[in-house]
């Protein structure tokens, strides 16, 4: 390993060799990657590998947009297999206001020249003909969408990177980072001291741990996430073409093909939180036993509403950690607090959002301002009021609400009244409905009724809007 960097990333995983091989695109080739494991130890490689453009911000929009179009470029480009599957998307609904979120989502994505469709349920039918469509309306249909998998992706991208002039330096842990007089960052590495100007937390699972080498205290948590893949399905086996990816956002579950099989990966209410304290040091490639009972109910919803799942026999069971941030948005951008120090982690979809996580920092780094709006996954976003209380609760909250709506002004109530001003009490007896501001609570209206002090959450005429 060389003894100097330009910018040393730290983590091997999709966002780290994302950043790596993008910032070599842009011309800088004296990057380092440290990675105590192999590349893709952690959250990547056990990935059911997922890509969608579907998202409620643009700039995760983009993000995920970008990484389709990455991984469907980086095998010619490399000469690493991606194994990226064009099969599209699917979301069903049974709820006239998931509907209207479909329809604000087919917007964003107009305005961002990405097309989706909403299906009436023979159209469904048409396209998923293995999912029944009783009790349905309605659904939007992703058509750029796919899967991928998620270490050839990560490696391919590391070859990128190597190729632009990168160096990448495995089984070597992380020991101390330490900040020199004269302003840059020295890493203690198993291998040997180097001497970085610039610092990149990407990762993942052990964020939390470099973050604490850092000096910071990282709002993340680490939530067990379970999926099945199923054995061969006749019924998949005798198709021509492959299935899109469908998911029901109201039963919270989703399904895509698998070979002859199927992958169906449920989010269940209330998620489990893992290593809240401390992952442990010898953690990398290895799984957690399976807890079916927490998966079940989840389960059985997708064979009724597919059957031919419920034909095929359980090959494999993932239990693995994926981390949340309080807002299940990522942390990319500057390290609060911190000179050439930055973050790019957090993300529950790493490998969805990778590609375009590290497009999106290198331009940042490299430029010297972002390339657009950063406003949604800027860690600045929170205080030091997340602590762990907090980002626990929140982090339970985002992992049971995956699937959820995700309306327009919305004020979700975990880990909240973290402070109240000394005028709250007064605010209140003039009918303030609260929401939460960099963990203050403030009024975001005046109620002129006392009974109706709740906002009702919706994509049409709010009951703010006479107030």
């Amino acid at each position: 390993m060389r003894s100097h960097a330009r910018v040393a990333v730290i983590g091997g995983g999709a966002m780290g060799c994302s950043l790596l091989y993008h910032l070599t695109k842009l011309g800088w080739g004296e990057v380092v990657l440290i990675e105590k494991n192999e590349l893709t130890a952690g959250s990547t490689w056990h990935a059911a590998g997922l890509c969608t453009h579907f998202a409620h911000d643009l700039t995760i929009m983009n993000m995920r947009a970008h990484s389709v179009r990455l991984y469907k470029s980086l095998d010619a480009e490399t000469g690493q297999a991606v194994d990226f599957h064009a099969c599209g998307a699917l979301r069903i609904t049974r709820s006239p206001a998931r509907m209207d979120e479909f329809r604000q989502v087919q917007g964003l994505g107009r305005f961002a020249g990405f097309d989706f469709h909403l299906l009436a349920p023979e159209e469904l039918a048409e396209i998923y003909p293995l999912a029944r469509t009783d009790g349905i309306i309605g659904a939007i249909h992703e058509p750029l969408d796919g899967h991928v998998d998620p270490s050839q992706a990560t490696h391919a991208m590391a070859a990128g990177a190597r190729q632009g002039g990168a160096e990448i330096s495995r089984h070597n842990p992380l020991e101390a980072i330490e900040r020199t007089p004269q302003g840059d960052w020295l890493l203690k590495t198993r291998e040997g001291d180097l001497h970085a100007e610039i610092i990149v937390n990407a990762a993942g699972t052990w964020c939390r741990e470099i973050g604490a080498m850092m000096g910071l205290d990282l709002p993340v948590v680490p939530m067990l996430h379970q999926y099945l893949v199923t054995d061969r399905v006749e019924e998949v086996a005798a198709r021509d073409r492959e299935l899109p990816i469908i998911r029901d956002p109201e039963e919270s579950w989703y399904v895509r093909q698998e070979r002859d099989g199927f992958i169906i990966g449920p989010y269940e209410r209330g998620g489990t939180p893992w290593s809240v304290d401390g992952v442990p040091k010898d953690f990398g490639m290895e799984l957690l036993p399976p807890d079916l009972d927490r998966i079940e109910e989840i389960v059985a919803l997708a064979m009724d509403r597919i059957p031919a799942l419920a034909q095929a026999g359980i090959k494999t069971i993932v239990n693995g950690p994926i981390t949340f941030t309080p807002d299940a948005g990522p942390l990319i951008g500057p390290a609060f607090g911190l000179e050439n120090a930055w973050l790019l982690t957090g993300s529950s979809m790493g490998v969805m959002e990778g590609g375009g996580a590290g497009k999106l920092l290198a331009e940042w780094i490299v430029g010297g301002e972002p390339p657009m709006d950063t406003l949604s996954i800027d860690p600045r976003r929170f205080g030091g009021y997340a602590d762990k209380a907090y980002r626990l609760a929140k982090a339970v909250e985002c992992f049971g609400n995956q699937f959820a709506i995700h309306y327009p002004f919305e004020e979700r109530p975990a880990g909240r009244p973290r402070f109240r001003s000394r005028a709250h009490e007064r605010l209140e007896a003039q009918g303030a409905v609260f929401g939460a501001a960099y963990g203050w609570e403030r009024p975001n209206w005046f109620s002129r009724h006392a009974e109706n002090r709740a906002s009702k959450l919706t994509f049409r005429r709010p009951d703010w809007f006479d107030a």
